[in-house]
């Protein structure tokens, strides 16, 4: 059977979803686009892939997170796979790093010439070189279909709190926040006077407050509505809609929004009515491929 191109393959996912689902580029230089690209949780699910967030301005792209599913999503943007290079992982928990391998031997198939850069806590490199190996044999299979081919190549670096990346005026901070695996981060992203800060999964955290002092946006971890004792052991390790409420209105952001909702039945409604009880400002439920273009203004686009 005669195989599709690469680039048709792609063509054939992307346009599957309609042009909807395609975000647009940045308004201008100096605005900063971030756009979630899986706002879901461990439970398998087609509208909420796992936690993955692309934050772009200029030239620069930076996926944070790669959870199940994160893959399509890049495909569904239309991300240049080649000029997708940098990952930061806030922690080494499964859902928020399924797609690595998924990343790493696809964009270099499809055109990625320059390694693979993961930035993340202590174990990141281990866990890389163990998941790559699961993959060793379709890499050979291709550089002996191509000799010629140059094999892909990742680099791990195991970061510690402070400036991680700094590119173009762009800053990256990564900061502790408290979970159920240690260490784990947020990160804030600073350029061209527009910021950013990702809380990654947390429960209430002052560390965290203190880094999104009246940042544009913050795009926060909630979990809500557990009944059993397992969903209450979950949500020991995450943040309730009432805290995330307080941390809002401690930190001031000019949009707060939910991501990686942890919802045990509950809707956006319940999370929402929870949040109000305690913070008045402006806060939204993010979905899958919400695009937050951060300039003069802070608009908000759903697919």
């Amino acid at each position: 059977m005669m195989r599709a191109p690469w680039p048709a393959f792609v063509c054939l996912v992307t346009c599957a979803f309609g042009s909807s689902a395609i975000a647009q580029a940045p308004q201008d230089s100096t605005s900063v686009k971030v756009t979630l690209l899986g706002t879901g949780s461990p439970t398998l699910s087609a509208e909420r892939m796992g936690p993955c967030t692309l934050v772009e301005t200029g030239n620069d792209r930076l996926l944070f997170d790669a959870g199940r599913g994160c893959a399509i999503r890049l495909a569904q943007v239309r991300v240049p796979w080649r000029e997708l290079t940098h990952v930061f992982l806030t922690h080494l928990h499964a859902d928020h790093t399924f797609a690595l391998p998924d990343l790493y031997d696809m964009g270099w198939i499809l055109g990625r010439v320059d390694p693979l850069e993961v930035h993340g806590p202590a174990g990141t490199g281990e866990m890389l070189t163990a998941m790559i190996r699961g993959i060793d044999p379709d890499i050979a299979s291709r550089l002996r279909s191509v000799p010629t081919r140059k094999p892909p190549a990742y680099h791990a670096t195991e970061i510690q709190p402070g400036v991680v990346y700094e590119h173009g005026g762009m800053k990256v901070t990564a900061f502790d926040v408290p979970h159920s695996i240690s260490p784990a981060f947020g990160y804030r992203i600073d350029v061209n006077g527009r910021s950013i800060v990702l809380s990654g999964d947390t429960r209430y955290s002052e560390t965290l407050i203190r880094n999104a002092q009246g940042v544009d946006v913050l795009v926060h971890e909630v979990v809500f509505g557990a009944s059993t004792t397992e969903q209450l052991q979950i949500t020991n390790a995450h943040t309730l809609p009432e805290q995330a409420g307080q941390v809002f209105a401690t930190a001031k952001p000019k949009l707060a929004i939910y991501s990686h909702l942890i919802l045990f039945g509950a809707s956006d409604d319940d999370v929402m009515a929870a949040t109000r009880k305690v913070y008045s400002g402006r806060v939204e439920m993010g979905t899958d491929l919400t695009v937050i273009e951060v300039g003069n203004n802070i608009s908000v686009r759903r697919p």
